[in-house]
């Protein structure tokens, strides 16, 4: 396959999803093995599966798309180089290493396809469950091939909402503040580890509402696709159009997002 126009994308989303499908056979035949893990900061690890499912990845996109600029959390290469790029990979080989290192049995692969900056296509694999959420921009978002929808959820006290933990100190601090105050409010909370997991989970109507202050790129890009293509609206925690630089991001069903973002806004400002 090479760089020409991709036509639907189909080939493309064919190739990220077997890329993921690979990956993710790689973590779970790891996964039982003694565990190689490094700190590359505070509550920041990564594991020899990570690396061995980022080169399988990446090997993969560059045979596939060789003239493809490619953002991986396991690289070093600064974003700067790469944020010109007309088609970028973003690839977060095993979202959810904490989770991994301790065998707590939710993780994922997650592979976008960006062009121009704005998401395109969008694959995010549960290996354990076997369940491979995708979408490309304007084709709807799927599950395992079957269509997926955000809940008709609209108040908070009906509201399951989603939250991970950032790993600065104060931060941390403060917005357990922010999720107490609304899971109190709600019918439930959950903080799961995996935030692509926890996007595609709003876009599938397992949750309403899923926030964090601080993520990176390759968190987010296979997410922020999929849950807008399952018809949830995703952005940034002040209301802007969600980008891929990275920071707070706030996802939720179309009619409870006017109350989430009101409510993530009140607690912010108070903060």
């Amino acid at each position: 396959m090479g760089d020409e126009p991709m036509n639907q994308h189909t080939e493309t989303l064919q190739v990220a999803m077997e890329a993921a499908r690979v990956a993710g056979k790689i973590l779970v035949e790891r996964r039982t093995q003694t565990r190689e893990i490094k700190f590359k900061g505070v509550r920041d690890i990564v594991t020899d599966a990570d690396l061995a499912a980022n080169r399988s990845i990446q090997a993969r996109l560059r045979r596939e798309f060789p003239s493809h600029a490619i953002l991986s959390e396991e690289d070093t290469q600064p974003t700067t180089r790469l944020s010109r790029a007309e088609f970028l990979w973003v690839i977060d080989p095993l979202d959810g290493t904490t989770n991994y290192a301790r065998d707590f049995p939710l993780y994922a692969v997650s592979i976008a396809l960006a062009e121009r900056g704005r998401p395109l296509v969008g694959v995010v694999y549960d290996p354990l469950r076997d369940e491979c959420f995708h979408a490309v921009r304007g084709e709807g978002a799927f599950l395992n091939g079957v269509p997926i929808r955000a809940s008709q959820v609209s108040k908070l006290a009906d509201a399951a909402i989603g939250f991970e933990l950032p790993r600065d100190q104060d931060l941390r601090e403060e917005s357990l503040g922010w999720f107490a105050s609304l899971v109190s409010r709600s019918t439930t909370g959950r903080i799961g580890g995996s935030a692509a997991l926890s996007l595609c989970f709003v876009g599938a109507g397992r949750l309403d509402a899923y926030f964090h202050p601080s993520l990176s790129p390759w968190d987010v890009a296979a997410g922020i696709l999929i849950a807008r293509e399952a018809g949830a609206r995703v952005t940034h925690l002040d209301g802007r159009a969600a980008t891929l630089r990275g920071g707070g991001y706030l996802a939720a069903s179309r009619k409870f997002f006017p109350t989430m973002l009101k409510e993530v806004r009140k607690l912010a400002s108070s903060g």
